[in-house]
């Protein structure tokens, strides 16, 4: 009895094992970061980063919408479709001005095959103001 319980344990694990994936490869979709730190940045214009994907399914994929998780943060997007093998972005972009401290912020991206994946921007914003612009600390 044990040794069936233990070759059914075995079995079970190899099966769960070889369904494992990340979320990028069950999606398709293979980014080449999902996460971006700005450090330091100064006051006044906007931090801006562009997120990449490569699209590794068999067909055509649309990111039907990239949601910031507040009005501070900017998400635009690639509207066509994405052919297999081609790329597409999403730019996040966060308002420094007038807003010193860390800051964390996320775009939820979502896709016409139901998938979706959260980008995460971060830094801070130091009080000194840019010489392009900004406001100051009152």
């Amino acid at each position: 009895m044990k040794k069936t319980l233990s070759i059914l344990a075995a079995a079970f694990a190899f099966v769960a094992a070889s369904f494992a994936q990340t979320p990028a490869q069950t999606e398709g979709l293979v980014w080449t970061k999902k996460s971006h730190d700005f450090g330091t940045v100064k006051m006044g214009p906007k931090a801006e980063v562009t997120f990449e994907f490569t699209n590794k399914t068999n067909g055509p994929i649309v990111i039907t919408a990239a949601q910031p998780s507040c009005s501070c943060t900017v998400g635009d997007y690639t509207k066509t479709p994405i052919m297999p093998g081609q790329n597409g972005k999403v730019t996040a972009s966060y308002g420094t001005d007038g807003r010193p401290g860390f800051f964390q912020k996320s775009v939820h991206v979502t896709f016409d095959n139901g998938s979706s994946t959260d980008l995460i921007i971060s830094g801070t914003v130091s009080a000194e103001v840019s010489p392009t612009g900004g406001s100051t600390l009152k």
